[in-house]
C-alpha cells in the first residue's frame, strides 16, 4: 500500500532542519570578520581574567611597588597609580569583575525573564496582564534610580551590584520571550503537541524555548556590555565593588584627578572598557545576522 502524503510528511525528521539552521548560522558567523575579531578579543579577555586568578605581575593591592604616578616602563608596562600600585595587575583583576558582572547579570536576567515571558505568552489571561503592567511600571522608573536605591539598601558588593543591574534589565528579556511565545503558540506543531496531550511545561521548554533560542541569545549578548558599562558607571560614582578590589570604572575614577600628569591611569581602563564593549557589540551584531532566518540563502 502506497504511503499517503500525510504519512510521508509525518515521517520526515525535524532535527536535520534545525541542524541546518545552526550550521548555516555558524557559516555566516565565520564570514563576519568584525564578529570573529570580537570573539577573539573576548577570548583573550577571558584568558587574562583566568590568569589573574593565579598570577599577576605584582599583587594587585600592594601599595608602594614603585614611585606613584610613574609612567609606563619595562618593569611596569602600564605605569603606577596614585599610591604606587601596578596598573597592569589591577587591570587584569578588573577584567574578572567586568566579566562576572556582565555574564552574572545576564544569567540572573535569563533565570527571571525567560520563565516569566514563556508563562505570560503561553497562558495569557490575568497572568499576562499583570506581567505587562509590572513591566510597564518598571519602564516608568529610571534604571539608574532603581539600581542606586538597591545598592544603598543592600550595600556595595559584587553580588549586590549584579542583583541591582538584573533588577533593571529583566523586563527586556521577559518582553522579548513573551512576544516570541505569542507568535509560536499558534504554530501548527504547537497545536499538534497540545492535541497529543503534551503538558504545558513540555510544550514550553521542549518546543517553544528551542525555537525562540536565537533571539534570546542575541538579547543576552547585547545585555552583557550594557551591564559592564552600568557597573563601570556606578564604580566611577564610587558605588561599585568595595576597595581594594579594582574595577575598570573605579580605576578611571581614581585616575581622573591626576589626568594631567598621568593620563595613563585613565587611558588604560578606558581603552580596556571600550574595546570590550565594542567586541561584545560586534559579536551580538554577528549573532543577530547569523540567526535571522530571513537572511538564509
Amino acid at each position: 500500500m502506497a504511503a499517503t502524503p500525510a504519512t510521508v510528511v509525518a515521517a520526515e525528521p525535524i532535527a536535520p532542519a534545525q541542524a541546518s539552521l545552526w550550521s548555516d548560522a555558524w557559516r555566516k558567523l565565520r564570514r563576519n570578520r568584525l564578529a570573529l575579531g570580537g570573539a577573539v578579543y573576548l577570548t583573550l579577555v577571558v584568558v587574562v581574567a583566568l590568569t589573574a586568578l593565579v598570577w599577576t605581575p605584582y599583587p594587585m593591592a600592594e601599595v608602594g611597588v614603585g614611585i606613584p604616578y610613574s609612567a609606563p616602563s619595562l618593569q611596569h608596562w602600564l605605569g603606577l597609580d596614585t599610591i604606587g600600585r601596578d596598573v597592569l595587575s589591577r587591570l587584569m583583576v578588573g577584567a574578572q569583575v567586568s566579566l562576572l558582572v556582565g555574564v552574572g547579570t545576564q544569567l540572573v536576567v535569563l533565570a527571571i525573564g525567560v520563565p516569566i515571558g514563556l508563562a505570560a505568552g503561553y497562558f495569557r489571561g490575568v497572568f499576562d496582564q499583570v506581567t505587562t503592567f509590572v513591566i510597564n511600571l518598571f519602564y516608568g522608573v529610571p534604571n539608574l534610580l532603581v539600581a542606586l536605591i538597591l545598592v544603598f539598601l543592600l550595600g556595595p558588593s559584587l553580588t549586590n551590584i549584579i542583583v541591582a543591574i538584573a533588577a533593571t534589565g529583566w523586563m527586556d528579556m521577559a518582553r522579548l520571550v513573551r512576544g516570541q511565545t505569542l507568535s509560536l503558540r499558534e504554530r501548527d506543531f504547537i497545536e499538534a503537541s497540545r492535541a497529543a496531550g503534551a503538558r504545558p511545561a513540555k510544550i514550553l521548554f521542549g518546543h517553544v524555548l528551542p525555537n525562540a533560542l536565537g533571539p534570546i541569545i542575541v538579547q543576552a549578548t547585547f545585555g552583557v556590555p550594557a551591564a559592564i558599562l552600568f557597573e563601570a558607571f556606578m564604580s566611577f560614582l564610587g558605588l561599585g565593588v568595595p576597595p581594594p578590589m579594582p574595577s575598570w570604572g573605579s580605576m578611571a575614577a581614581d585616575g581622573i584627578t591626576a589626568i594631567r600628569i598621568a593620563a595613563n591611569l585613565v587611558i588604560a581602563p578606558a581603552v580596556a572598557l571600550s574595546l570590550t564593549l565594542m567586541a561584545f557589540n560586534f559579536v551580538g551584531d554577528g549573532l543577530r545576522d547569523a540567526l535571522d532566518p530571513r537572511q538564509r540563502r
